[in-house]
């Protein structure tokens, strides 16, 4: 296993809906990365409190940016809300100010922040937009490679059998904001639905899992709350935790050199030159392993 490199990190992420966010969040502290900001999208004052409520627990004074910070709309649902009341965190709080401004901040101190993103890219979108200079590199949950794009991968899916381009959450949520990032020519990986919907935790998965003691609090959080989510579903597709392990850890990916395009709401992988990869396998041992050890 080779010796992970901490990095310092921007997280943008629409926490609080899909619990794969918040997985992803813990599974990043528990393997030592610097959290340096999570800007959230749409960023609506119940997501916030989320992300506040985990940050608490988790013993991290990070600063919280949001889309549209003045919002009293409701995003956050789920097993969210029973972390939040099982802890007595308030339901409700206010970002520490708009996403661009939160990011731009950070990027003044730590001009070296990689970026990871599982959400759409609002605050990273208008970042960009307003001058901001690409990152060094970063990991995108979100696109699609097509299986004639790579001959081997070891898990084929029926539903995508024959297609080019499907439509990705994260790319299409806001879609200026992804073509902004895009045009930065920040070295991005994606991590997309051709592998992540191969990626299921399940009770089989939860049990080895937590065979395994949690070495920090952040992989406590990240066992209890994936055991609230399986009491009421069989699986989860394991998206964003995917991308994030493959942010620290892209050697148990096999990559394929590509940039991501649009066409009529779907995205794909135009494979040739580029300063993007796009995930054609990955390694599932090893994925779980880093999941499970933390690392």
């Amino acid at each position: 296993m080779l010796h992970l490199v901490v990095v310092d990190l921007i997280v943008e992420t629409d926490l609080g809906r899909d619990p794969d966010d918040f997985f992803a969040l813990c599974y990043l502290v528990d393997a030592g990365v610097k959290l340096r900001a999570v800007v959230i999208s749409p960023g609506d004052r119940d997501q916030i409190a989320v992300a506040k409520g985990l940050l608490t627990e988790l013993g991290l004074d990070v600063p919280v940016g949001s889309a549209r910070p003045e919002s009293e709309r409701s995003s956050a649902g789920g097993v969210h809300l029973r972390f939040l009341d099982r802890y007595r965190h308030a339901a409700r709080r206010a970002a520490d100010g708009a996403g661009h401004d939160v990011i731009a901040t950070v990027r003044a101190r730590h001009p070296e922040v990689e970026l990871f993103i599982c959400g759409p890219m609002q605050n990273i979108g208008r970042h960009l937009a307003g001058g901001g200079a690409r990152f060094a590199r970063a990991t995108v949950q979100g696109g699609f490679l097509a299986y004639a794009s790579h001959a081997h991968p070891v898990l084929h899916l029926q539903k995508f059998e024959g297609l080019d381009t499907v439509p990705t959450f994260n790319l299409n949520g806001d879609v200026k904001g992804a073509v902004h990032f895009l045009e930065s020519a920040t070295p991005t990986r994606f991590v997309g639905k051709n592998v992540c919907h191969t990626i299921v935790y399940d009770r089989r998965v939860h049990e080895a899992v937590t065979a395994t003691p949690a070495k920090s609090r952040a992989g406590e959080l990240l066992r209890e709350v994936m055991g609230m989510y399986l009491e009421g579903h069989p699986v989860k597709m394991f998206h964003d935790p995917t991308a994030a392990v493959c942010h620290l850890h892209p050697e148990i990916g096999t990559w394929v050199e590509g940039t991501p395009y649009r066409h009529s709401g779907g995205w794909g992988t135009r494979v040739g030159r580029s300063p993007h990869r796009a995930l054609a396998d990955i390694d599932r041992d090893a994925l779980w392993s880093h999941l499970r050890e933390g690392t």
